[in-house]
């Protein structure tokens, strides 16, 4: 399954009242660790664990440590210093150095959740939200706000809904930037007018296939909840419509534009739809992705969702050798 927090509790949703739940959260974090404060996960009485706070190496010991908030319904604070000899995490061999420390919260009827079902509500609405809970042990609780609530005693983080993707152009080629965007547990949008283009059969990790002509998707809903779109028709004039329809109208959550081929091909597009890069509302990554070799359809899309994931996040793309793995 997919970690992103929205796949989490829609897998969670279903079987909420199947047994005792419970949320770990990473609420502080010193040095080295596998997740940042904010990440995570729910653990079932059952066994069944949905998300991830580490590389899978505290999760058996995070269920021991569930027992004991089921068995008094109190939430808990715990704390793994990767650094001291005598801790459980340096028994488990983790070795990333650093300090995690985790709220676990019970999760059940009697304390409405503590508020994650209105979370998953909000995230499936495309809302971003903020979801407190209190710091401390004792009573379970949990708050959804709008705005960025101030009690300094909560921990508070905002969670956003996965990126929405549209993909202008329904060949073969986009099929692998589909599937893989979907496995990253994005909302991908499909569009193309053409016949045998952007079939539902072809798409089947898509969020949605649609068969709009090119200058008239700023009609759909889903094009104003685009974070990304990559103009992909193999056709210079479809390609100039998407171009023009986003001129125009103009995605507020929108962050990042690519154009697939080469820069003479996108000054022509450019040139055939009377546009030039100034007038567009943004960047135009043209050609769009990152040099990292290859050309066969599944490394292009690796190449070009990489520059996107890496826009998206304020990111640079660039390597990480000697740095922060959170480096920009």
């Amino acid at each position: 399954m997919n970690h992103h927090i929205y796949h989490v509790l829609s897998a969670w949703a279903g079987q909420r009242d199947a047994g005792n739940w419970l949320l770990a959260t990473i609420i502080n974090t010193e040095g080295s660790s596998y997740r940042k404060a904010g990440a995570m996960m729910l653990f079932s009485q059952e066994g069944a664990q949905l998300g991830v706070v580490s590389g899978g190496c505290l999760e058996s010991d995070l269920l021991h440590q569930a027992r004991r908030c089921w068995e008094t319904g109190e939430s808990r604070i715990v704390t793994y210093d990767m650094q001291e000899e005598g801790d459980i995490a340096w028994r488990l061999g983790i070795g990333c150095g650093g300090e995690v420390t985790l709220l676990l919260q019970p999760v059940n009827a009697d304390n409405d959740y503590i508020g994650l079902q209105s979370v998953l509500d909000s995230l499936q609405q495309q809302q971003s939200i903020w979801y407190s809970q209190p710091a401390r042990a004792g009573l379970p609780a949990g708050l959804v706000s709008t705005e960025k609530p101030s009690n300094p005693e909560d921990f508070c983080c905002e969670l956003l809904p996965p990126p929405t993707l549209g993909i202008a152009g329904g060949g073969v080629d986009a099929m692998p930037l589909c599937d893989m965007a979907a496995r990253l547990g994005w909302r991908v949008i499909v569009n193309d007018s053409r016949a045998r283009y952007a079939r539902a059969g072809d798409f089947k990790t898509a969020t949605s296939t649609t068969d709009l002509p090119a200058g008239d998707i700023a009609q759909a809903e889903w094009f104003h909840q685009l974070d990304a779109l990559i103009v992909m028709h193999h056709q210079v004039r479809m390609d100039g419509d998407t171009l023009t329809a986003l001129a125009n109208d103009t995605p507020a959550s929108l962050k990042y534009l690519a154009l697939l081929g080469p820069s003479h091909r996108a000054e022509r597009v450019l040139s055939e739809a009377d546009l030039n890069e100034s007038s567009l509302p943004l960047t135009l990554h043209a050609p769009a992705g990152i040099a990292i070799g290859g050309e066969l359809p599944e490394s292009i899309a690796l190449s070009m969702l990489a520059q996107a994931h890496a826009v998206l996040h304020g990111k640079s793309g660039s390597s990480l050798k000697g740095r922060p793995c959170q480096s920009d």
